[in-house]
């Protein structure tokens, strides 16, 4: 395409490693609920297709790699809804800091353009990525 046509990779190992040995303390254990409900919702609303009715399911907020062994977060902004026992606000605020981490860790990202020829390969496992 004329504008656009790339995507961003970040690694959910690395924004995971790059967090102190405390913080990464006070996430062990944590749960937060995924949900893809809002996404097929707003696709109905516009006529578009729901591929399969949405689930809503519980995942950790840092799971292992069950390959490799390596802990990564689990987050991302389009389905991580809420952490479970939280308060709203103290969810939010956390989900925000995770969020936004991982998304500003230049230093954990690569810009794949797509040009004739491209090709791209990722563990979708441990990679949160964005069209753009």
């Amino acid at each position: 395409p004329e504008v656009g046509g790339n995507t961003l990779f970040a690694s959910q190992v690395e924004a995971y490693n790059r967090l102190s040995p405390e913080f990464k303390k006070r996430l062990e254990g944590l749960r937060a609920v995924h949900s893809a409900v809002p996404q097929a919702e707003h696709s109905r609303q516009r006529g578009g297709p729901v591929r399969r009715e949405p689930v809503e399911t519980e995942h950790p907020l840092v799971r292992v790699h069950p390959a490799t062994g390596e802990k990564a977060l689990y987050v991302n902004q389009g389905f991580t809804k809420r952490i479970v026992g939280f308060k709203t606000e103290e969810s939010e605020w956390l989900l925000k800091f995770l969020f936004d981490h991982v998304a500003k860790g230049a230093d954990f990202q690569i810009r794949a353009p797509y040009n004739a020829g491209t090709v791209v390969v990722w563990d979708n496992r441990v990679t949160a990525y964005a069209s753009g």
